[in-house]
């Protein structure tokens, strides 16, 4: 399994170009809400960063997480954004919280290694709480937390052609 160093990571490319390896390059995997990634607008994972389950069945974390997308999406319509991105500060203080709950779990406790540690010795696969929990951190998109850009205004098109016009309509 290569569950730390996804190869389709290389793959991805956000904001500048940067790849989505690189950028787990120095902190390691991490996603907000193991679904978006700071410098990666409008990307949205399934079975991201710590959303693995070791203890129950991980169509409820997919399940919540499409729940959570699918009301970004609601959001950005109603808004007229072009484009969502979890704030860093955010993220990284999502991502602590979710580590140093992983660190008091069995799957980082007791000289435990297994293929769900990174080469660090952090674990950035599996969800550290219970489920119920995750699912009521998704249930609405907390537009507060990213940053947006407003969708652009279709430029007027004008004509004094009445051909133009005719064609147009048809």
């Amino acid at each position: 399994f290569r569950v730390t160093d996804n190869p389709v990571a290389d793959k991805v490319h956000g904001r500048g170009g940067r790849s989505l390896a690189e950028a787990w390059a120095t902190g390691g995997m991490s996603a907000y809400l193991g679904t978006t990634i700071p410098g990666f607008p409008n990307l949205f994972m399934l079975a991201g960063p710590n959303t693995g389950i070791g203890h129950t069945s991980l169509v409820v974390m997919i399940e919540a997480q499409l729940t959570y997308i699918t009301d970004c999406l609601r959001t950005m319509a109603a808004r007229n954004l072009a484009s969502v991105e979890p704030d860093a500060d955010t993220a990284q203080a999502y991502n602590d919280d979710v580590q140093e709950k992983m660190s008091r779990t069995v799957w980082s406790t007791g000289g435990c290694r297994s293929w769900y540690m990174d080469a660090s010795g952090r674990n950035p696969t599996l969800w550290p709480d219970f489920t119920w929990r995750f699912t009521r951190m998704t249930r609405r998109f907390d537009v507060e937390h990213y940053q947006v850009t407003p969708r652009r205004p279709a430029p007027v098109r004008t004509t004094t052609n009445h051909e133009e016009l005719v064609s147009d309509a048809r």
